[in-house]
Protein backbone atom coordinates (compact mmCIF):
# COMPACT_ATOMS: atom_id res chain seq x y z
CA UNK A 1 0.00 0.00 0.00
CA UNK A 2 1.03 3.52 -0.69
CA UNK A 3 2.08 5.38 2.24
CA UNK A 4 0.39 8.79 1.72
CA UNK A 5 1.23 11.52 4.06
CA UNK A 6 -1.99 13.45 4.39
CA UNK A 7 -0.28 16.30 6.08
CA UNK A 8 2.12 16.66 3.21
CA UNK A 9 -0.68 16.45 0.68
CA UNK A 10 -2.69 18.98 2.61
CA UNK A 11 0.31 21.24 2.80
CA UNK A 12 0.92 20.90 -0.94
CA UNK A 13 -2.73 21.65 -1.70
CA UNK A 14 -2.59 24.63 0.59
CA UNK A 15 0.57 25.86 -1.11
CA UNK A 16 -1.07 25.39 -4.53
CA UNK A 17 -4.14 27.35 -3.49
CA UNK A 18 -2.01 30.10 -2.04
CA UNK A 19 0.09 30.16 -5.18
CA UNK A 20 -3.02 30.18 -7.32
CA UNK A 21 -4.50 33.02 -5.28
CA UNK A 22 -1.28 34.96 -5.48
CA UNK A 23 -1.05 34.39 -9.22
CA UNK A 24 -4.68 35.42 -9.64
CA UNK A 25 -4.42 38.61 -7.62
CA UNK A 26 -0.97 39.67 -8.67
CA UNK A 27 -0.70 38.34 -12.21
CA UNK A 28 -3.90 37.14 -13.88
CA UNK A 29 -6.22 39.78 -12.43
CA UNK A 30 -4.09 42.77 -13.63
CA UNK A 31 -3.63 41.01 -16.94
CA UNK A 32 -7.36 40.35 -17.24
CA UNK A 33 -8.08 43.96 -16.25
CA UNK A 34 -5.62 45.16 -18.86
CA UNK A 35 -7.13 42.82 -21.43
CA UNK A 36 -10.65 43.98 -20.58
CA UNK A 37 -9.56 47.64 -20.75
CA UNK A 38 -7.93 47.07 -24.09
CA UNK A 39 -10.98 45.17 -25.25
CA UNK A 40 -13.24 48.09 -24.18
CA UNK A 41 -10.98 50.56 -25.92
CA UNK A 42 -10.97 48.47 -29.03
CA UNK A 43 -14.74 48.22 -28.82
CA UNK A 44 -15.03 52.01 -28.48
CA UNK A 45 -12.54 52.46 -31.31
CA UNK A 46 -14.59 50.10 -33.46
CA UNK A 47 -17.78 51.94 -32.55
CA UNK A 48 -16.15 55.29 -33.42
CA UNK A 49 -14.84 53.85 -36.66
CA UNK A 50 -18.34 52.58 -37.44
CA UNK A 51 -19.84 55.98 -36.58
CA UNK A 52 -17.24 57.72 -38.72
CA UNK A 53 -17.93 55.28 -41.52
CA UNK A 54 -21.65 55.97 -41.30
CA UNK A 55 -21.01 59.72 -41.18
CA UNK A 56 -18.67 59.42 -44.14
CA UNK A 57 -21.23 57.36 -45.98
CA UNK A 58 -23.91 59.95 -45.20
CA UNK A 59 -21.61 62.80 -46.27
CA UNK A 60 -20.71 60.93 -49.42
CA UNK A 61 -24.39 60.40 -50.16
CA UNK A 62 -25.03 64.11 -49.63
CA UNK A 63 -22.06 64.98 -51.84
CA UNK A 64 -23.26 62.56 -54.48
CA UNK A 65 -26.73 64.12 -54.34
CA UNK A 66 -25.22 67.61 -54.50
CA UNK A 67 -22.95 66.66 -57.35
CA UNK A 68 -25.87 65.18 -59.20
CA UNK A 69 -27.62 68.58 -58.93
CA UNK A 70 -24.58 70.70 -59.78
CA UNK A 71 -25.17 70.51 -63.51
CA UNK A 72 -28.85 71.32 -63.09
CA UNK A 73 -28.03 74.27 -60.83
CA UNK A 74 -25.36 75.44 -63.24
CA UNK A 75 -27.81 75.29 -66.13
CA UNK A 76 -30.40 77.14 -64.06
CA UNK A 77 -27.89 79.85 -63.14
CA UNK A 78 -26.80 80.13 -66.76
CA UNK A 79 -30.38 80.46 -67.96
CA UNK A 80 -31.10 83.03 -65.25
CA UNK A 81 -28.01 85.04 -66.20
CA UNK A 82 -28.99 84.91 -69.89
CA UNK A 83 -32.53 86.05 -69.10
CA UNK A 84 -31.26 88.92 -66.94
CA UNK A 85 -28.83 89.92 -69.68
CA UNK A 86 -31.63 89.83 -72.25
CA UNK A 87 -33.91 91.95 -70.08
CA UNK A 88 -31.10 94.42 -69.40
CA UNK A 89 -30.32 94.63 -73.11
CA UNK A 90 -33.96 95.22 -73.97
CA UNK A 91 -34.19 97.87 -71.25
CA UNK A 92 -31.09 99.63 -72.57
CA UNK A 93 -32.42 99.48 -76.13
CA UNK A 94 -35.77 100.87 -74.98
CA UNK A 95 -34.09 103.67 -73.04
CA UNK A 96 -31.85 104.44 -76.02
CA UNK A 97 -34.83 104.62 -78.38
CA UNK A 98 -36.71 106.82 -75.90
CA UNK A 99 -33.73 109.15 -75.57
CA UNK A 100 -33.34 109.31 -79.34
CA UNK A 101 -37.04 110.16 -79.66
CA UNK A 102 -36.69 112.87 -77.02
CA UNK A 103 -33.65 114.33 -78.76
CA UNK A 104 -35.41 114.27 -82.13
CA UNK A 105 -38.55 115.84 -80.67
CA UNK A 106 -36.50 118.52 -78.91
CA UNK A 107 -34.49 119.17 -82.06
CA UNK A 108 -37.69 119.37 -84.11
CA UNK A 109 -39.21 121.79 -81.60
CA UNK A 110 -36.04 123.88 -81.49
CA UNK A 111 -35.95 124.00 -85.28
CA UNK A 112 -39.61 124.96 -85.41
CA UNK A 113 -39.12 127.69 -82.81
CA UNK A 114 -36.01 128.95 -84.61
CA UNK A 115 -37.95 129.01 -87.87
CA UNK A 116 -40.81 130.87 -86.20
CA UNK A 117 -38.38 133.36 -84.66
CA UNK A 118 -36.69 133.87 -88.03
CA UNK A 119 -40.07 134.37 -89.70
CA UNK A 120 -41.13 136.76 -86.94
CA UNK A 121 -37.95 138.81 -87.25
CA UNK A 122 -38.22 138.81 -91.02
CA UNK A 123 -41.87 139.86 -90.88
CA UNK A 124 -41.08 142.63 -88.38
CA UNK A 125 -38.26 143.95 -90.53
CA UNK A 126 -40.37 143.67 -93.66
CA UNK A 127 -43.33 145.41 -92.03
CA UNK A 128 -41.13 148.17 -90.65
CA UNK A 129 -39.55 148.72 -94.05
CA UNK A 130 -42.89 148.66 -95.90
CA UNK A 131 -44.63 150.96 -93.44
CA UNK A 132 -41.69 153.35 -93.26
CA UNK A 133 -41.65 153.61 -97.02
CA UNK A 134 -45.43 153.90 -97.07
CA UNK A 135 -45.32 156.71 -94.52
CA UNK A 136 -42.74 158.61 -96.56
CA UNK A 137 -44.66 158.12 -99.79
CA UNK A 138 -47.98 159.08 -98.20
CA UNK A 139 -46.36 162.15 -96.63
CA UNK A 140 -45.11 163.26 -100.04
CA UNK A 141 -48.39 162.78 -101.88
CA UNK A 142 -50.86 163.74 -99.14
CA UNK A 143 -52.43 167.19 -99.72
CA UNK A 144 -52.23 169.74 -96.94
CA UNK A 145 -55.98 169.57 -96.63
CA UNK A 146 -55.67 166.04 -95.22
CA UNK A 147 -53.32 167.35 -92.53
CA UNK A 148 -55.76 170.11 -91.61
CA UNK A 149 -58.61 167.60 -91.53
CA UNK A 150 -56.67 165.37 -89.13
CA UNK A 151 -55.90 168.33 -86.85
CA UNK A 152 -59.56 169.32 -86.82
CA UNK A 153 -60.63 165.74 -86.19
CA UNK A 154 -58.31 165.57 -83.17
CA UNK A 155 -60.03 168.63 -81.73
CA UNK A 156 -63.42 167.00 -82.28
CA UNK A 157 -62.20 163.76 -80.74
CA UNK A 158 -61.11 165.59 -77.57
CA UNK A 159 -64.50 167.32 -77.30
CA UNK A 160 -66.19 163.97 -77.82
CA UNK A 161 -64.20 162.59 -74.87
CA UNK A 162 -65.74 165.28 -72.70
CA UNK A 163 -69.18 164.06 -73.70
CA UNK A 164 -68.79 160.27 -73.75
CA UNK A 165 -65.73 159.44 -71.59
CA UNK A 166 -66.15 161.60 -68.49
CA UNK A 167 -64.68 158.92 -66.21
CA UNK A 168 -61.49 159.02 -68.21
CA UNK A 169 -61.51 162.82 -68.26
CA UNK A 170 -62.00 163.02 -64.48
CA UNK A 171 -59.16 160.55 -63.91
CA UNK A 172 -56.95 162.63 -66.20
CA UNK A 173 -57.81 165.85 -64.37
CA UNK A 174 -57.05 164.27 -61.00
CA UNK A 175 -53.71 163.05 -62.31
CA UNK A 176 -52.91 166.53 -63.68
CA UNK A 177 -53.99 168.34 -60.50
CA UNK A 178 -50.43 168.98 -59.28
CA UNK A 179 -48.71 169.17 -62.64
CA UNK A 180 -48.04 172.14 -64.88
CA UNK A 181 -50.58 171.76 -67.70
CA UNK A 182 -48.21 171.71 -70.67
CA UNK A 183 -49.22 169.97 -73.89
CA UNK A 184 -46.39 168.63 -76.05
CA UNK A 185 -47.70 168.77 -79.60
CA UNK A 186 -45.94 167.12 -82.53
CA UNK A 187 -47.24 168.04 -85.98
CA UNK A 188 -46.32 166.84 -89.44
CA UNK A 189 -46.62 170.39 -90.74
CA UNK A 190 -46.49 173.79 -89.05
CA UNK A 191 -49.76 174.81 -87.36
CA UNK A 192 -51.31 178.18 -88.00
CA UNK A 193 -51.92 180.51 -85.04
CA UNK A 194 -55.64 179.76 -85.40
CA UNK A 195 -55.01 176.00 -85.23
CA UNK A 196 -52.71 176.39 -82.22
CA UNK A 197 -55.24 178.59 -80.44
CA UNK A 198 -58.11 176.22 -81.10
CA UNK A 199 -56.05 173.25 -79.96
CA UNK A 200 -54.99 175.13 -76.81
CA UNK A 201 -58.63 175.94 -75.98
CA UNK A 202 -59.68 172.35 -76.56
CA UNK A 203 -56.89 171.02 -74.31
CA UNK A 204 -57.67 173.64 -71.69
CA UNK A 205 -61.26 172.43 -71.58
CA UNK A 206 -60.02 168.85 -71.29
CA UNK A 207 -57.64 169.61 -68.40
CA UNK A 208 -59.90 172.25 -66.83
CA UNK A 209 -56.77 174.40 -66.53
CA UNK A 210 -55.06 176.87 -68.84
CA UNK A 211 -52.74 174.79 -71.05
CA UNK A 212 -49.46 175.90 -72.61
CA UNK A 213 -48.46 174.31 -75.91
CA UNK A 214 -44.93 173.28 -76.91
CA UNK A 215 -44.97 172.62 -80.65
CA UNK A 216 -42.53 170.35 -82.52
CA UNK A 217 -42.56 169.73 -86.28
CA UNK A 218 -41.85 166.13 -87.38
CA UNK A 219 -42.41 165.33 -91.07
CA UNK A 220 -42.17 161.61 -90.21
CA UNK A 221 -45.82 161.84 -89.10
CA UNK A 222 -46.68 162.36 -92.80
CA UNK A 223 -49.86 164.27 -91.86
CA UNK A 224 -51.80 165.04 -88.72
CA UNK A 225 -50.81 165.73 -85.14
CA UNK A 226 -49.86 163.93 -81.90
CA UNK A 227 -50.45 165.36 -78.40
CA UNK A 228 -48.91 164.23 -75.12
CA UNK A 229 -50.17 165.81 -71.92
CA UNK A 230 -49.28 164.05 -68.71
CA UNK A 231 -49.86 160.32 -69.17
CA UNK A 232 -52.40 160.85 -71.96
CA UNK A 233 -51.37 160.53 -75.60
CA UNK A 234 -53.76 161.52 -78.38
CA UNK A 235 -52.65 160.65 -81.90
CA UNK A 236 -54.42 161.42 -85.15
CA UNK A 237 -51.61 161.23 -87.66
CA UNK A 238 -50.87 159.14 -90.72
CA UNK A 239 -47.84 157.64 -88.94
CA UNK A 240 -50.04 156.78 -85.93
CA UNK A 241 -52.64 155.07 -88.11
CA UNK A 242 -49.93 153.20 -89.99
CA UNK A 243 -48.40 152.07 -86.67
CA UNK A 244 -51.82 150.78 -85.53
CA UNK A 245 -52.19 149.02 -88.87
CA UNK A 246 -48.75 147.49 -88.39
CA UNK A 247 -49.81 146.02 -85.04
CA UNK A 248 -52.93 144.51 -86.61
CA UNK A 249 -50.97 143.00 -89.49
CA UNK A 250 -48.25 141.72 -87.15
CA UNK A 251 -50.89 140.11 -84.92
CA UNK A 252 -52.53 138.41 -87.90
CA UNK A 253 -49.18 137.10 -89.17
CA UNK A 254 -48.26 135.93 -85.69
CA UNK A 255 -51.50 133.96 -85.41
CA UNK A 256 -50.88 132.31 -88.75
CA UNK A 257 -47.30 131.51 -87.79
CA UNK A 258 -48.41 129.87 -84.54
CA UNK A 259 -51.00 127.77 -86.35
CA UNK A 260 -48.48 126.43 -88.85
CA UNK A 261 -47.84 122.69 -88.40
CA UNK A 262 -44.62 121.98 -86.50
Amino acid sequence: MLDIDLATVAFQVFNFLVLTALLYYFLFRPVLASVNERTEKRKQALEKIEADRKAAAKLRAALDARLSNVEEEANHLLLTAREEARLEREHLIHETHAEVERILARSHLDAHQARQQYHQEFQDELLDAILEISTLVIGQVTPQGVHETLVERLNERIWEMGRSEMDRVRAFRRAMNKRAPTAYVTSALPLSPEQQGKLARTLTALADHNVQIELTIDPALAAGVRVRMGDMILDDSIAGHIAALREQVAGTLQDRLHHEPA
